[in-house]
């Protein structure tokens, strides 16, 4: 073998441990542990990332064109999560009407956030702030990522998908003003519950488990904990109001302090 011939066959090699290490089902490095120091830094970049948006941002004072461009920029981005993560499972030939279709609430509001960035609908922001501070975090912290571990493709793909959906929500109240109401979350529960009833028909023509209401997720979960099926479905919706709620409460908590302090300057 030639020295030029040793150096592709190294260049080969290299690409085949790649492939092995980042994109292929068959994956047989680090795996995924929960709460491990991976793990956690995830979170972590995730939270920074929207504290970033919190510092950065400001309606005020930022320029219509960075805020048109991060605007766009993040559009993109959750599109093409949502893009990669569909060539993924198609390339490997693994991409079934059952598992690979947007229907799972967390890739769902990846989808709507991208068409929230573009029309700047506040009714779709009503709902994906709901779905993004209590569904995304839920998510985060128990990822449904198998034994795919850092730095694998899936385990990438997961964090900068939920944590797009996140910063895109936070960049909305900062650069426009955007923040929920009583209201919305009566309409964030319906909407929910209305994808819970698309998710469980397409289950049942398809075989799959969309929102995980035809049976518990394979992997750990507060699911497990809910009761057996179909009652644990309840459990998931009295949940998911409760949650709702607590994610609304700092706006609650804000309004109730501002009508107090005018009741007290008005009686002074």
């Amino acid at each position: 073998m030639s020295f030029e011939d040793g150096i592709i066959a190294q260049q080969s090699n290299m690409r085949c441990i790649i492939l092995e290490q980042f994109f292929t089902f068959s994956y047989d490095g680090p795996p995924f542990v929960l709460f491990s120091a991976i793990h956690l830094t995830s979170i972590g970049l995730v939270l920074l990332s929207c504290f970033a948006v919190v510092v950065g941002i400001r309606r005020d004072q930022s320029s219509s064109w960075m805020i048109e461009a991060v605007r766009h920029g993040l559009a993109i981005f959750s599109l093409l999560n949502l893009i990669a993560w569909q060539w993924w499972n198609y390339a490997l030939g693994i991409w079934s009407v059952a598992y690979t279709l947007p229907l799972h609430l967390c890739t769902f509001a990846n989808f709507l956030c991208a068409i929230l960035l573009w029309s700047k609908n506040y009714r779709l922001f009503e709902v994906l702030y709901f779905w993004a501070m209590a569904g995304v975090t839920q998510a985060l912290i128990t990822p449904d990522i198998g034994r795919f571990g850092f730095p694998h493709f899936v385990f990438i793909i997961f964090f900068t998908s939920h944590g797009a959906t996140q910063v895109a929500v936070v960049f909305m109240m900062m650069a426009y003003g955007y923040r929920p109401h009583w209201s919305s979350v009566v309409r964030a529960t319906m909407a929910t519950l209305g994808l819970l009833v698309i998710a469980g028909v397409a289950n049942w023509l398809t075989g799959g488990n969309y929102m995980f209401v035809a049976r518990t997720p394979e992997f750990s979960s507060l699911i497990d904990h809910l009761g057996p099926w179909p009652w644990y479905i309840l459990s998931m919706i009295g949940l998911g109001i409760v949650a709702f709620i607590i994610v609304y409460l700092p706006f609650a908590l804000r309004d109730w302090y501002v009508s107090a302090r005018r009741r007290a300057s008005v009686q002074v």
